[in-house]
């Protein structure tokens, strides 16, 4: 734990950054390294993992935006769980939220991936790459297109696997939860999404009270679930009058944060609480979720 400790990193702090929630372009505290301090045996569906929902989602208005840490950011903040939109367009892959063109695609995300794991090989990224918004003029299925991409950047850097393998397994490569159809194309190119997996993904919300509660419920049936299942809780949420992504995560994360610094430790607890994937995530927010590996 003195080494995990030791190799945090931590920066200036400006403007709208708070523990829980960071609306700046740069997390205060970085973690590049914290798998390397985790056995190889351990399963990833036993670990605590920070993510981001619509990871790459930085433009298109309040309703839009998701995110303002870039992508090597996110990851140098110990972020390592993907949720990436990619739209099928002219037989290329832009990077969506809804309508919205977020001004890079596929080839970028997954190059700059494979460039922080090159630097940083004891890590694993899980990446849900998911179809969306409406596809336009296309020669070719979804599956053609990803499998071009993957291609082009070098499969060896993908683990394909129908189930979550252990962290010796994975570490240095992305594991991809496939949330579309192969269509009998060929071979999935990981897990799919949902799977097996334990998601709690509410994402409309209409009282923020009501959408803790279901995080909070979630968290705890992570700590004592089935070890060889994954469980994913999304803290994320929108409505298209009470809240955006940004108002949204500025109630919960706090929540979820206080919960993990006080609560982890009750009643028979079997495993971590699993991936806790966020908008606007604060640095000791995800120091706390990979704390928990350790709890």
């Amino acid at each position: 734990m003195f080494g995990l400790l030791h190799c945090l990193q931590v920066t200036g702090v400006l403007g709208d950054q708070t523990p829980a929630f960071d609306r700046t372009e740069v997390p205060s505290v970085t973690w590049p390294d914290w798998m390397s301090y985790l056995p190889d045996s351990l399963p990833l569906s036993t670990l605590a993992i920070p993510g981001t929902h619509d990871t790459m989602a930085f433009f298109g208005g309040s309703l839009a935006e998701c995110q303002s840490w870039r992508l090597i950011d996110q990851y140098n903040a110990g972020v390592r769980f993907l949720d990436i939109r990619c739209r099928h367009y002219q037989d290329r892959l832009p990077i969506f939220h809804g309508v919205s063109y977020q001004r890079t695609d596929f080839i970028q995300v997954l190059t700059d991936t494979v460039t922080f794991l090159t630097e940083h090989p004891s890590e694993i990224i899980l990446m849900r790459v998911k179809e969306e918004y409406e596809p336009y003029q296309n020669t070719r299925t979804f599956y053609q297109s990803v499998t071009e991409v993957l291609n082009l950047i070098g499969r060896h850097w993908f683990l394909r696997s129908n189930s979550l393998p252990t962290l010796g397994e994975a570490r240095g490569k992305v594991v991809i939860l496939q949330d579309f159809s192969s269509k009998g194309e060929g071979p999935d190119f990981g897990p799919p999404y949902p799977g097996p997996m334990s998601i709690s993904d509410a994402y409309q919300v209409s009282d923020d009270s009501v959408k803790w509660a279901e995080v909070e419920r979630h968290l705890n049936v992570a700590q004592n679930g089935d070890p060889s299942r994954a469980y994913l809780t999304y803290c994320s949420g929108t409505h298209w009058l009470l809240y955006t992504p940004e108002s949204l995560a500025r109630k919960i994360n706090p929540r979820v944060l206080n919960y993990l610094q006080h609560n982890t430790s009750v009643g028979s607890r079997r495993r971590s609480v699993g991936v806790v994937i966020m908008d606007f995530p604060g640095a000791e927010l995800v120091k706390e979720i990979i704390l928990d590996n350790w709890v």
